[in-house]
């Protein structure tokens, strides 16, 4: 963990995985259930440079139609603390090693704050139990993969039980065609 000095020491939010059903720490190769489904944290297929992937554990079937409207299944939530730009960057100056795995919550379709707050979510899997973290794009790849799964962005709060008085808005891991068991999850981000 880092040690963070002055206001960043003020604005680093506590963070409890549990408010959006997530685990405080996810266990590598083993089967953990996270949104009632069957999910395993395990190397990647792409190789060193990816470190580990999330597999899923059971079929998640995505009727044609869906995928073409963003409506497949709810997989889990990309969860984390959530911060004003500002903030972020302010963390980040002071700690330019931390590696982060963050969303620009504000740039995705649908949400009508993309020129106010430049809100960040810290999804970090290490330090918040965030499944999504471990997701691998498909950018680059060789042999070419097919992303099964996205990010987006819903405004209000994650549905009950999950985050109800801790988050205004939040964003979704959904599938976007159909996930066999033992499937890698490919989602589409740029990465350095």
């Amino acid at each position: 963990m880092c040690e963070f000095t002055c206001k960043c020491a003020n604005i680093i939010q506590s963070w409890n995985p549990a408010v959006l059903g997530l685990l405080d720490s996810l266990p590598y190769d083993e089967e953990v259930v996270v949104w009632g489904r069957r999910w395993i944290v395990k190397t990647s297929t792409l190789g060193e440079r990816h470190g580990y992937g999330v597999y899923a554990c059971e079929d998640i079937i995505v009727e044609d139609s869906a995928s073409c409207r963003r409506e497949g299944p709810t997989l889990f939530p990309y969860g984390g603390p959530i911060y004003k730009r500002k903030h972020w960057n302010m963390i980040l100056t002071q700690h330019p090693e931390w590696k982060t795995f963050a969303l620009e919550m504000d740039t995705f379709a649908g949400s009508n704050r993309r020129h106010s707050d430049g809100r960040v979510i810290d999804g970090d899997p290490i330090r918040s139990g965030n499944i999504a973290g471990f997701m691998n794009s498909m950018v680059g790849t060789q042999p070419k993969r097919r992303a099964n799964c996205e990010w987006v962005f819903v405004e209000g709060p994650p549905p009950a039980p999950y985050g109800q008085t801790y988050h205004e808005d939040h964003c979704l891991v959904i599938a976007t065609r159909t996930i066999r068991s033992g499937d890698e999850l490919f989602t589409h981000y740029e990465w350095n």
